[in-house]
């Protein structure tokens, strides 16, 4: 697959776009408007003719409306801190402007996973959050990550290396108050290959999920893994079935157990965490994205892409499709340091010396365009310092493999 120009579109999320100066305001004016300072993630999907964002740690502004609005202030609550937007559902040339579900005091409201007496509760405390959602017969079903291990009690402080240790499945209950309804259990340990998720539907009334591990271990450092599932009985337990490999035909082989998945490839060390898959018409392949730390001798750290025909693979080689290093000083802050002058005003002055990073590539399939063996997709990506999400474009071009 032959890589074009990638660019960044807009800022999403945030009040000001302190890529240009003067600072230009953003469409959404999130923080005015909803009381939301910043995020990361934005998992899309479409539902009931809108498209949804999924985002990540959410920090409010501090009053809203003149009323206090701090993540311990009613009616917020300390163990979920994370936020759902929706925009039109197609690309108009300009950044989609989000709304949100307000809460009392007109600001966001956070969702909730609500379950039975008896069972484990769903927090959405630091890096707990909703991971990926569908629209299937009428419902809206979220997957959300929870039980991160390094999420202290609320109040308390966390390691940025943390991730979820399981997924659960939910189901919206209520669209005014943000309520899901906890259904099942996607992923756990011991043989958690399914915490990070993309989904996408397939053939035969399939939905496929790509797969990544959590925890302290193996997030963003897990090869990919590959399950499908009925979609009518997405709302039910069990039926999963695990890619485990070929038989001697190279014909794929699913079973039932977790544990026998196999990876779908293998990078140099293993640097899968954050990752979303798109079927593209327009050059007949399989797209992945996902963030990867490290630099090879092909590629340097940033965003790579992988394609295949096939759900299963052979995936291509991996490419960068944006590189780090290219995004420093214009939309991503380059940590100040006596070797390193101050080159942008994206951070505030207590971070000067954090160095920005991006993650989270997330497709947003209606925006896709393409024509003639070439495509242009969109997808949210998310950076860190300033902590914002931001979409980007990249184009591609089928090649003869």
């Amino acid at each position: 697959m032959q890589v074009g120009a990638t660019q960044k579109v807009c800022q999403l999320t945030g009040d000001a776009d302190h890529q240009f100066k003067p600072a230009r305001p953003t469409v959404s004016q999130t923080a005015t408007t909803w009381g939301l300072s910043g995020t990361d993630n934005g998992y899309s999907f479409l539902f009931g003719g809108k498209l949804w964002f999924l985002f990540g740690d959410s920090p409010p502004t501090p009053t809203f409306n003149g009323q206090p609005n701090t993540q311990t202030d009613s009616p917020r609550t300390p163990v979920d801190n994370d936020a759902i937007a929706f925009s039109a559902p197609h690309w108009t040339g300009d950044c989609p402007k989000l709304g949100f579900v307000p809460n009392s005091n007109g600001a966001f409201t956070s969702p909730v996973v609500t379950t039975a007496a008896g069972q484990a509760p769903v927090t959405l405390r630091t890096n707990e959050v909703p991971i990926a959602g569908v629209g299937v017969n009428g419902q809206m079903y979220v997957i959300f990550g929870t039980d991160n291990p390094a999420s202290n009690p609320p109040g308390g402080t966390s390691s940025p290396n943390g991730g979820p240790m399981r997924a659960v499945v939910g189901v919206l209950q209520d669209p005014a108050s943000l309520q899901f309804k906890y259904l099942y259990d996607l992923s756990k340990p011991p043989n958690g290959r399914f915490i990070f998720v993309a989904i996408a539907p397939g053939p035969n009334g399939y939905l496929y999920l790509w797969g990544s591990e959590g925890g302290q271990t193996g997030y963003r450092h897990s090869p990919l893994f590959l399950a499908r599932k009925r979609a009518a009985t997405i709302g039910q337990p069990g039926g999963m079935q695990y890619f485990r490999g070929f038989d001697s035909h190279r014909r794929p082989l699913f079973g039932g157990t977790e544990s026998t998945a196999v990876p779908l490839f293998s990078d140099a060390p293993q640097c899968v965490g954050e990752h979303s898959v798109q079927w593209n018409p327009y050059v007949a392949r399989w797209v992945l994205l996902y963030n990867c730390a490290d630099t090879t001798a092909t590629n340097p750290r940033g965003i790579w892409m992988r394609t295949a025909t096939q759900a299963w693979g052979p995936w291509s080689a991996p490419q960068t499709v944006f590189a780090t290093s290219s995004g420093l000083c214009a939309f991503i802050h380059r940590a100040v340091t006596a070797a390193n002058p101050k080159c942008d005003d994206l951070s505030g002055p207590n971070r000067m010396n954090v160095q920005g990073g991006d993650y989270s590539p997330f497709i947003i399939p209606s925006f896709t365009t393409g024509g003639g063996g070439r495509s242009t997709i969109y997808y949210t990506l998310s950076t860190w310092n300033p902590y914002q999400v931001v979409i980007m474009s990249t184009t591609i071009k089928r090649g003869s493999s």
